[in-house]
């Protein structure tokens, strides 16, 4: 999988943090106000992502989801608008904040591994030469090797 512009749709995110009690078709945002939240914050996740070659592995299936998560709470705490973040005030904003971005952080540091085949950096290996004790060991490291290069 690539970096991706968007790992959700403004209807999810204006459904999660926008829509609700009160909300019309006048109200603010305006999808098109919400897919730029979304692709700022979507920036932010594929700048963590290129730091570590993330983008060019094949991801874990989870990961999807965990994008989308991420993208969710990007675009949400970067909206600011009178019709929206009813549930977010600024208590919750800091610590989703802070959350984000420790989340990127170990993104961007490979301490958390989205790419299959075990290619993160808590993975036993020394610069570019994993060490390996047993056949088993060695042939994981042969389709990690292979798995980073993809």
């Amino acid at each position: 999988m690539t970096c991706s512009a968007a790992y959700v749709t403004p209807d999810e995110v204006a459904a999660f943090f926008c829509r609700g009690p009160g909300y019309d078709a006048d109200s603010e945002p305006s999808l098109s106000a919400v897919e730029r939240y979304i692709a700022k914050g979507a920036s932010r996740i594929n700048v963590a992502l290129m730091a570590t070659g993330m983008c060019s592995c094949t991801f874990n299936a989870y990961a999807a989801d965990y994008l989308q998560e991420l993208n969710v709470i990007a675009a949400a705490i970067m909206m600011i608008c009178p019709d929206c973040n009813r549930h977010l005030d600024a208590e919750s904003r800091a610590f989703w904040s802070e959350w984000l971005n420790e989340q990127l952080e170990l993104l961007r540091s490979g301490k958390l591994e989205l790419c299959s085949g075990a290619t993160a950096i808590d993975y036993p290996s020394i610069g570019w030469a994993a060490q390996g004790v047993t056949d088993w060991n060695h042939a994981r490291i042969i389709v990690n090797a292979r798995a980073r290069l993809r």
